[in-house]
C-alpha cells in the first residue's frame, strides 16, 4: 500500500503537506503552485504533465495528496483516477477540472476522489481548504474501514470460539453473544440483545447473575465461579470467568462472560469424591476393626507378658528362668506382630516414621535370634547366625523396626522349610562419610517361590501361592511391611529363589556409626589365648561362625563333624601331650548325639576332667537333666551370641566370674571409661559434692565452674576431655555458656562434648539444651547409671564393669527414702553422711533468701532461690518438699507472688519434718536402710 504511516493510523495532520500536481498546462500548473505556496508555508508541491510520470512518483511513498487535471496526453477523465486509485487506494485525490458539474462530481467521487474542484474557481483559501478536507476525509475513511474489518475479524473469531461468550451493559442488557452461546443456550441471538437475565432465565437464577454482574462492575475484578444449571430435570455445571468492560478512558461500562460445559469433568470429580469418601468410611471401619482386635489380643498377652516379667524377679532355677525368658520374648514378638498389623495402616497413609538412636547390632540381633532358634529347633532345623569381623558393633537406626524386618523374613524362613537350615549373614556392602552399608542375608533350603510371583512377593497380601495360606497361616502383610520399613530406611530388598532349592532374601540399608565403631576387645581375651578347644557340630555353617569367633579371641581351634571324630580327636589331643582344654560341643547330631560324646569322656580317666559347653537348637527338659548330670559348664541355645560365648568360656576356665570380675558386662553394668579431664559447672554445693564424688570414684580429673562465667573461662584456660554442665547458674547459664563456647570453637576449632544436667523435666528441655549446642543431657536427681551413661555416649569403654544395681521407685513422701539417697552416693556412707550435713547447713540459708525474694517481690530472685532449694532437695531424693520449691520456682515464672509466698510456709513445714528426721540420722539414733 502506498501512502503515509499517519495516513494509515492518526488522525492529525502531517507537520509538511507533499502535493503531487498532475497537470499538462503550465500556466495553470504554476498558478496553482503559486497559491498552495501562498496559502501555508508546510506545503510543497511536485508538479508532473502526465499520468504515467505521477504513478512513477507515488512509487516513491512521499506523497500525501494529488490535485489531478483529468484531460492529460497520455489519459482522459475518470479513468485516470481510477489509475491513480488502483495504485494507491488511500491517498486523497482532489480533481482539478475547467468543466465540473454535479455529474461529474458524482461520479469522480465514487471513483475514488475526496473533492472536485473548478480551475475558475480556484483561489488560495479554497485551494488549502479542498486539500485539507481531502486529507481529513481519506483518514477518517481509513480508520472506519480499519475499524470495521477489526470488528469483523473479532466477531469471526469470538463465534469460532467453542466457549460461550457474551457481553451486557450496566442495565444488565445482552449487548453481544456469540454462536456458540445461541447454541448451548438455544436462544437466538437476535432475540436477545437488549435483553436481560430476568427476560431469560427464571427469577432465582437471573438475580445471581446480577448480583455477580454487580460485584464485577463494582469491584472492578475478575470474577470466577462453577454455576449449576437445572433445566427439564437435567442437571449441568458450566464454569464461568466474568469481567469488567472498560471505555478508552478506563471506565466501566458493562460487564462480559466466558463460560463451558463442565458437566462430565464435574461428574468425575463427584464420582471421586463419593469414592474417596467410601474409601475413607472403608478404612475408618478398618481401623476401629483393628483397635478392637488389637484390644482383644492385648489384653491377655499384656497378662502374659507381665507375669513373666514378674516371674523372672523372683528365685528361679536356671531352666525355669530360662524357659520364662522365652515365654517373655515371644510374648514381645506376638505384640510385636500385633503392631506391625496396625503399622502397616500407619505405612500406607505414610504416618509412619522412624526414630534413631544407638544400638549394639550383634546384641540387639542376637536377643532377637534366641526364640527363633528355639522355634527352628522345634521344626529339625537349624538357624545360624553370622557377622563379618568389619560389621561395626554400634550403629544408629530404630533397632524396633530392624527388628520387625529381620523376625519376618527369619520367621518366614522358618515357616517355609521343612529341613535343612537357615542362615542369617551381615555383611559390609560399603562405608562412606561415617556411614555404612548393611547388607542383610537370610538363606533357607525351604520350599522355594515360583518365578512368576517373585515380583509381587512384596506386595500386600501376597503369598507364594493359594495354597500358602491354608497350610501355613499368614495374612500376606509381612513381606509388604518388610519393603515399606526398608525403603523408609533409604535401603532396597528383593528375593533370589528356586523351586525345591529354597530362597535368599536379602535387604540392605544405611547406618550411621557411632564412635563405638569396633567391638571392644575383652582384656581377659588376653588370658585364654592359646586354650585349645575342640569344636563338635554336624552343621557346616555352625562350624565355620564358631571357629571364626574363637580364634579371634586367639584360641586354637579343632573342628569334627560327629561325635565319633570328635571323640577320635580328643584321644589323640591328649596322646600326644597336647589336649583340648575345652570342648564346644552340639547336641542333636545324626548318630551319637553331643551328650553321648559327654557321657563317653566321663568315662575316660584322661578325659573324664574336659571342661565342656553344650549348645542346642531346643531345649528339652530331660536334655538338660542329663548335661547336668555330665557335669558340664555352661547350657547355650543357639544361636549362640558372641558376648554369651565368651562368658560362659572365661567361666569355664575359670579366668573371671560373671558376678565379680570387670571383665564380664552383666545386664545393667556399666562399661569402664578411660580416665578423663572433666570440667564440671555447678552453682549448688551438694550437687558440687555428689557429682565431684562420682565422677572421683570412676576414676575422672575433675575441675569445677561455680558459674557458667567461670566454666567459659576455665574451658579457656585448660584442656578438657568432657563438660559436664548444669544448665540454671548465676551470672551465665549453662545454655549461655555453651553458646558461648561454640562461637569460640569456630575460631580455634575442636569440639568438646557438653552434657547438660538439670532438674527441669519439661517437655522441650532436652530441645533447648540440644539447640544451644550440648551434646548429651542428663536430669537431676543424678542417677549413676544415667549419668554414667551420657558419658560412655562420648568415650569407648575399656572394659565392662557388672552390677546388680536396679533403678529405685520414686516417692513423694514427706519422709526421705533413705536408702535411695544412699544409692545415690554409689554406697559411699562418708559421702552421704558429707552432703547430710552440708544440706542442714545450707538449706536454712536458702530458706531466708527465698523469704527476702518474696518479701522484695522479685520474681528472678524467687525463681532463682527456688530452683536452688530444688537442687538441694534432690540430693536426697524425691521429697514432698522438694515438690513444693518446684511449684514456687513455677509460681515465680508465671509471675503469681502471692501464691509463692503461700507455697513458702507449706516448704519451711515439710523441710522442718525433714530436719528432724535428717538429725536422727546424723546423731545415729535412726540406723540406715
Amino acid at each position: 500500500m502506498v501512502g503515509t504511516p499517519w495516513g494509515r493510523m492518526r488522525c492529525a495532520m502531517p507537520e509538511n503537506i507533499r502535493i503531487l500536481l498532475i497537470e499538462d498546462s503550465p500556466k495553470e500548473a504554476g498558478l496553482v503552485e503559486r497559491y498552495l505556496l501562498e496559502a501555508a508555508e508546510n506545503f510543497s508541491v511536485v508538479h508532473v504533465d502526465r499520468l504515467d510520470t505521477g504513478l512513477a512518483k507515488l512509487a516513491d511513498g512521499k506523497i500525501d495528496v494529488i490535485l489531478l487535471d483529468l484531460d492529460l496526453p497520455d489519459s482522459h477523465g475518470l479513468e485516470t483516477i481510477r489509475s491513480l486509485h488502483a495504485k494507491s487506494p488511500h491517498l486523497p485525490v482532489v480533481v482539478l477540472s475547467d468543466r465540473v458539474d454535479r455529474d461529474l462530481a458524482a461520479r469522480a467521487i465514487q471513483d475514488g476522489a475526496q473533492d472536485c474542484l473548478p480551475k475558475s474557481n480556484i483561489d488560495p483559501d479554497s485551494l488549502t481548504r479542498c486539500v485539507r478536507y481531502a486529507i481529513e476525509r481519506t483518514h477518517r475513511q481509513l480508520v472506519e474501514s480499519t475499524l470495521e474489518n477489526s470488528e469483523a475479524r473479532y466477531r469471526g473469531l469470538v463465534n469460532s470460539l467453542p466457549v460461550c461468550v457474551l457481553q451486557k451493559d450496566l442495565d444488565g442488557r445482552f449487548i453481544f453473544a456469540n454462536q456458540a452461546y445461541s447454541e448451548f443456550t438455544g436462544h437466538v441471538i437476535e432475540d436477545i440483545l437488549g435483553k436481560t437475565d430476568f427476560d431469560l432465565s427464571p427469577v432465582e437464577v437471573a438475580e445471581k447473575f446480577r448480583e455477580d454482574d454487580r460485584k464485577v462492575s463494582e469491584s472492578g475484578k475478575q470474577f470466577r465461579d462453577i454455576e449449576v444449571n437445572t433445566t427439564d430435570g437435567h442437571t449441568s455445571w458450566v464454569e464461568v470467568i466474568k469481567s469488567p468492560i472498560r471505555d478508552a478512558h478506563g471506565n466501566i461500562v458493562g460487564t462480559q462472560a466466558i463460560f463451558w460445559d463442565v458437566t462430565e469433568r464435574q461428574m468425575a470429580v463427584d464420582a471421586l469424591l463419593k469414592a474417596k469418601e467410601a474409601a475413607e468410611e472403608a478404612n475408618r471401619a478398618k481401623s476401629e476393626f483393628l483397635a478392637n482386635m488389637s484390644h482383644e489380643i492385648r489384653t491377655p498377652l499384656n497378662a502374659v507378658i507381665g507375669m513373666a516379667e514378674l516371674l523372672l524377679d523372683t528365685s528361679l532355677t536356671q531352666t525355669q528362668r530360662d524357659y520364662l525368658k522365652m515365654v517373655h520374648e515371644s510374648g514381645e514378638s506376638l505384640l510385636s506382630v500385633i503392631n506391625d498389623i496396625l503399622d502397616f495402616s500407619k505405612i500406607e497413609a505414610g504416618k509412619l516414621d522412624l526414630v534413631s538412636k544407638p544400638f549394639d547390632l550383634r546384641e540387639t540381633v542376637g536377643d532377637m535370634m534366641k526364640p527363633l532358634g528355639v522355634r527352628a529347633g522345634g521344626n529339625g532345623l537349624e538357624l545360624t547366625c553370622h557377622f563379618d569381623s568389619d560389621v561395626p558393633a554400634v550403629i544408629e537406626g530404630d533397632p524396633h523396626r530392624l527388628r520387625q524386618i529381620i523376625v519376618n523374613l527369619v520367621g518366614n524362613a522358618i515357616k517355609f522349610t521343612e529341613q535343612g537350615e537357615i542362615d542369617f549373614d551381615v555383611s559390609v556392602e560399603s562405608r562412606n562419610n561415617g556411614n555404612v552399608d548393611l547388607h542383610f542375608q537370610i538363606r533357607d533350603t525351604g520350599i522355594g517361590i515360583p518365578d512368576h510371583k517373585l515380583g509381587t512377593i512384596f506386595e500386600a497380601f501376597e503369598q507364594a501361592d493359594t495354597g500358602s495360606t491354608r497350610q501355613y497361616g499368614g495374612t500376606g502383610l509381612g513381606l509388604a511391611i518388610c519393603a515399606r520399613l526398608v525403603e523408609l530406611m533409604g535401603g532396597k530388598i528383593w528375593v533370589e529363589s528356586q523351586i525345591g532349592t529354597g530362597s535368599t532374601f536379602h535387604f540392605t540399608a544405611p547406618f550411621p556409626v557411632t564412635r563405638a565403631d569396633r567391638i571392644p576387645h575383652p582384656r581377659a581375651a588376653a588370658r585364654i589365648q592359646g586354650t585349645r578347644v575342640l569344636i563338635v557340630d554336624d552343621n557346616a555353617t555352625n562350624r565355620t561362625i564358631l571357629d571364626e569367633i574363637a580364634r579371634s579371641w586367639g584360641m586354637r581351634t579343632q573342628l569334627a563333624a560327629d561325635a565319633e571324630e570328635g571323640l577320635i580327636l580328643l584321644k589323640e589331643a591328649y596322646a600326644v601331650g597336647d589336649p583340648h582344654s575345652l570342648l564346644l560341643t552340639d547336641v542333636e547330631m545324626p548318630g551319637k548325639d553331643g551328650i553321648d560324646l559327654i557321657a563317653a569322656t566321663r568315662d575316660i580317666p584322661n578325659l573324664k576332667d574336659t571342661l565342656v559347653i553344650v549348645l542346642s537348637s531346643s531345649e528339652r527338659p530331660t536334655t538338660r537333666k542329663r548335661c547336668d548330670d555330665l557335669r558340664i559348664s555352661s547350657f547355650l541355645m543357639k544361636p549362640v551370641k558372641q558376648s554369651e560365648l565368651f562368658d560362659a568360656i572365661i567361666v569355664a576356665l575359670g579366668v573371671a566370674s560373671p558376678e565379680d570380675e570387670n571383665e564380664v558386662k552383666s545386664i545393667g553394668g556399666l562399661p569402664k571409661i578411660r580416665p578423663l579431664k572433666v570440667l564440671l559447672a555447678e552453682d549448688n554445693r551438694a550437687n558440687q559434692r555428689l557429682a565431684i564424688a562420682l565422677l572421683q570414684k570412676w576414676g575422672h580429673d575433675v575441675t569445677l565452674a561455680e558459674s557458667g562465667k567461670q566454666a567459659v573461662d576455665q574451658w579457656e584456660r585448660g584442656q578438657f576431655d568432657l563438660i559436664v554442665m548444669d544448665v540454671q547458674m548465676p551470672e551465665m547459664d549453662g545454655l549461655q555458656a555453651t553458646q558461648a563456647i561454640r562461637e569460640r570453637e569456630k575460631e580455634r576449632g575442636g569440639h568438646v562434648p557438653i552434657i547438660a544436667m538439670t532438674a527441669h523435666a519439661l517437655a522441650g528441655d532436652r530441645e533447648k539444651c540440644l539447640e544451644a549446642g550440648m551434646d548429651g543431657y542428663t536430669s537431676k536427681p543424678l542417677r549413676i547409671q544415667e549419668l554414667h551413661q551420657a558419658i560412655a555416649e562420648f568415650f569407648e569403654a575399656e572394659t565392662p564393669t557388672a552390677t546388680d544395681e536396679k533403678p529405685s521407685t520414686s516417692v513423694a513422701e514427706p519422709l526421705v527414702d533413705w536408702s535411695h539417697a544412699l544409692r545415690a552416693c554409689d554406697g559411699d556412707k562418708e559421702l552421704f553422711f558429707d552432703l547430710l550435713h552440708l544440706f542442714l547447713e545450707e538449706t536454712p540459708e536458702l530458706l531466708n533468701a527465698l523469704d527476702k525474694a518474696i518479701e522484695e517481690r522479685d520474681t528472678e530472685a524467687i525463681h532463682r532461690s527456688a530452683h536452688t532449694v530444688v537442687g538441694s532437695l534432690r540430693i536426697i531424693g524425691p521429697t514432698e518438699a522438694g515438690e513444693v520449691a518446684l511449684q514456687i520456682e513455677k509460681a515465680a515464672h508465671q509471675d503469681t507472688i502471692e501464691h509463692a509466698k503461700d507455697l513458702s510456709q507449706k516448704l519451711r513445714s515439710c523441710i522442718d519434718s525433714l530436719f528432724a528426721e535428717a538429725a536422727q540420722i546424723v546423731e545415729g539414733r535412726q540406723t540406715l536402710p
